[in-house]
C-alpha cells in the first residue's frame, strides 16, 4: 500500500480474506507503506510485485525516469479535499484565501493544491502554509492550529469528524481533474508476465467489487488484518472510498479503465504544478488499458 493500514484498502483485504486471490492460485500479503514513491522503491528493488499509489505520483515519477506502469485506475474521482472547521462555515474556494493551511513540504498535495486556485482562477498563493511533518498534518488541524487540511476525504473524513467537526470542499468538485489512486508494476513485469498481473487485477476488482457492496465486511476483513483500528471509521473510510472509483467519463466502463480525456487533463496539470517532466502525448508511457477493455479507447 502506500500508507499505514485504514479502511481505504478494505477492498484489497476483503479480496484476501475472501479467497478472491486464492481462487487465482496467488498467496498475497498486503504491506503498509511510507508514501507512493517508497512503494515504488520497492517493487523495483523486487521486494513487492505490485504497488498501490497515487496516480499523479506514479506519473511524475515514471516521467523522471522510474520503469513502472499504472495497470488500473482504482478511484478516478480524485478525493483530496480541503477541511475547515464547520464554525468558519466555508462554502467555496474564495471562502479560504487568506486562511492557514497545515500541510507536509514533500507532500504531492502541497505541490497540487494551489493548481485547484489557479484553475479555478484564483491567485496559486491563496492560503499561508504551516509545515509539519506527515503524521502530524491532521492533529495540528485537529488542534485548531490551522484554519485548512488537505486529505484524501476517504481517509481523512473520518478522522477529522471525530476530532474537530469539519466541513470539506472536494477538489474534484470545483473542476479539477486528476485521477486518484491507481494499482502499478514494474514494465518488465508486465511485459514479462502478463498473466500474473491480470490474475492479480481479476481478483482484485472482484474482491473490490463485492466489497463495495458488503462494507461491513470490508471492515471485517481489515480489522482482522489490522486489529488496532477502530471498526466505525474503518467501514466509514471504505463507504467514502467506494464513492470515488468512476468518473463521469468513465462510469461506463469496468472499474480499472484509465480514461484518456481523464489523464490528459491530469498530466497538463501534472507538467505546469507537479514536476512532471517531458513530453505528455504518448500515454503509453503512464498507464495501459491492456487489462480493462472500454469502447471508449
Amino acid at each position: 500500500m502506500d500508507w499505514v493500514p485504514s479502511g481505504i484498502y478494505g477492498g484489497f483485504y476483503y479480496a484476501q480474506q475472501s479467497g478472491f486471490y486464492a481462487r487465482e492460485g496467488l498467496d498475497v500479503e498486503i504491506l503498509a507503506g511510507n508514501g507512493s514513491n517508497a512503494t515504488m522503491d520497492g517493487m523495483l528493488r523486487g521486494d513487492t510485485e505490485f504497488g498501490f499509489v497515487t496516480c499523479w505520483a506514479a506519473a511524475i515519477g515514471i516521467s523522471k525516469g522510474r520503469p513502472v506502469v499504472s495497470v488500473a485506475t482504482y478511484t478516478g474521482e480524485n478525493g483530496y479535499s480541503f477541511f475547515t472547521a464547520k464554525s468558519a462555515n466555508a462554502q467555496s474556494l474564495k471562502d479560504l484565501l487568506g486562511k492557514t493551511i497545515v500541510v507536509t513540504p514533500s507532500g504531492f498535495d502541497t505541490q497540487l493544491f494551489p493548481a485547484v486556485f489557479v484553475s479555478n482562477g484564483l491567485p496559486a498563493d491563496s492560503l499561508k502554509s504551516i509545515n509539519v511533518d506527515p503524521t502530524q498534518k491532521i492533529p495540528t488541524y485537529a488542534r485548531g492550529q490551522a484554519d485548512v487540511v488537505v486529505s484524501n476525504l476517504a481517509y481523512a473524513d473520518p478522522l477529522i469528524q471525530e476530532q474537530r467537526p469539519s466541513n470539506y470542499i472536494q477538489w474534484s468538485k470545483v473542476g479539477f481533474v486528476l485521477p486518484d489512486y491507481c494499482v502499478a508494476t514494474t514494465r518488465e513485469r508486465v511485459e514479462k508476465d502478463p498473466q500474473l498481473v491480470e490474475r492479480f487485477l481479476r481478483a482484485t476488482y472482484a474482491g473490490t467489487a463485492e466489497a463495495a457492496r458488503k462494507p461491513q465486511a470490508a471492515a471485517d476483513a481489515t480489522l482482522k488484518n489490522n486489529p488496532l483500528l477502530k471498526r466505525d471509521v474503518t467501514m466509514r473510510q471504505w463507504e467514502l472510498m467506494s464513492t470515488l472509483f468512476y468518473t463521469e467519463d468513465t462510469k461506463s466502463c469496468p472499474h480499472g479503465w484509465h480514461s484518456p480525456k481523464d489523464w490528459t487533463q491530469a498530466l497538463s496539470t501534472l507538467r505546469k504544478f507537479g514536476g512532471l517532466e517531458g513530453p505528455i502525448d504518448d500515454h503509453n508511457k503512464f498507464y495501459t488499458n491492456r487489462f480493462f477493455r472500454c469502447d471508449k479507447g
